[in-house]
């Protein structure tokens, strides 16, 4: 779920909100002094194609380029309309923090630097839009396990359109837990796999699938794909002392079908979205939702669900176990959708006025 901040920010941002001077006040002193915040606003500026609305005439906004550094880029450095360029000298003036649960695992001047990740096509673009037309929205998976198949239990999946990963079950109603959709619901039961060899400890117990992307890269054509992942969340109650919390991860792969040891190592990118803490209370269905833009080279992405101990205090903390057990923590609704974007010719003379 979107920053309640956030979202105010990029509704003012855009027009589609009015704010007062004490909520604007207060957002720019966010931004100056929330590194993470700025960071997160400027990606979403970027990802969602919102460029073009900083030019607008809005003497209210104003202070805002101020506080992002729009307005005090060198203008020596770029032309003076070609925001994008401003908008990446300051990501680069600014410290970087990590913001987990965004598009991608790399760095956000890595990626600015490659110059393919957001989409930089020219410089009057709007980052990857050159109109409506050109983006294709697809569902590609919306899984409530009213099939009645069980997910294997055997790690990562081997072959395509299976879940397959820790031990589960597929359950109705139980622990005061009602399935968010239909009558049944996955109930992760531990974070080891039948047939596990290595003996790396683990505490994640994970729900997995693996799709088949090549298609959605070819109709780009040289152009942008972005996967979106979902799913809701919930555990029954558990001891005051525990602190759990959920994810949902997408991993981005070549032509080989990855093994638990090596997902890691040969992944493209990923990015990870977190649900924290889970609230154990089995009347709320709790959401996590992650976003990857698909770099060169990717074949398959892998869809992964987990759950989690969160450790009461980062001292002390006791050797890790074997592999934990959880007693009660279950997903449903588990939602997937690929954005494509195709490359546009002569992008210059195809960008919105």
């Amino acid at each position: 779920m979107m920053n309640p901040d956030l979202q105010i920010f990029l509704q003012a941002w855009t027009g589609d909100a009015d704010v007062s001077d004490v909520e604007r006040q207060r957002l720019l002193q966010r931004i100056e002094t929330d590194a993470v915040f700025r960071t997160e606003c400027v990606e979403e500026i970027r990802m969602l194609g919102m460029i073009k609305a900083v030019q607008s005439a809005r003497p209210r906004w104003l202070e805002m380029h101020d506080a992002l550094g729009l307005s005090t880029a060198s203008k020596n450095d770029c032309p003076e309309d070609d925001l994008a360029s401003r908008v990446l000298q300051m990501v680069e003036a600014r410290p970087h923090v990590p913001v987990k649960g965004r598009w991608f695992s790399l760095r956000p001047v890595t990626a600015a630097a490659a110059g393919v990740v957001f989409g930089l096509l020219s410089a009057s673009m709007v980052f990857g839009f050159a109109g409506r037309s050109l983006e294709k929205v697809v569902a590609l998976l919306n899984e409530n396990f009213e099939s009645g198949t069980a997910p294997l239990v055997t790690g990562v999946p081997q072959q395509l359109k299976q879940w397959s990963g820790d031990f589960s079950e597929l359950v109705g109603e139980q622990q005061d837990v009602k399935p968010a959709q239909g009558k049944k619901m996955v109930r992760v039961l531990r974070s080891d796999f039948e047939g596990k060899t290595s003996s790396k400890p683990s505490i994640q117990g994970d729900l997995m699938r693996i799709v088949d992307v090549r298609s959605f890269l070819r109709e780009a054509n040289g152009g942008e794909v972005l996967i979106t992942l979902s799913a809701l969340l919930n555990a029954a109650p558990f001891l005051e002392a525990e602190r759990y919390e959920g994810a949902v991860t997408l991993w981005a792969l070549g032509p080989q079908f990855p093994t638990e040891e090596n997902l890691m190592d040969d992944a493209l990118a990923h990015s990870v979205g977190l649900c924290r803490p889970l609230d154990g209370d089995p009347a709320t269905w709790q959401s996590a939702s992650t976003r990857l833009l698909l770099p060169p080279g990717t074949e398959m992405v892998l869809l992964k669900v987990s759950f989690s101990p969160m450790p009461a205090s980062r001292k002390n903390l006791p050797p890790l176990p074997d592999h934990v057990t959880f007693a009660g923590h279950f997903a449903d609704d588990v939602r997937a959708s690929v954005t494509i974007r195709k490359a546009v010719p002569n992008h210059r003379n195809e960008v919105l006025p």
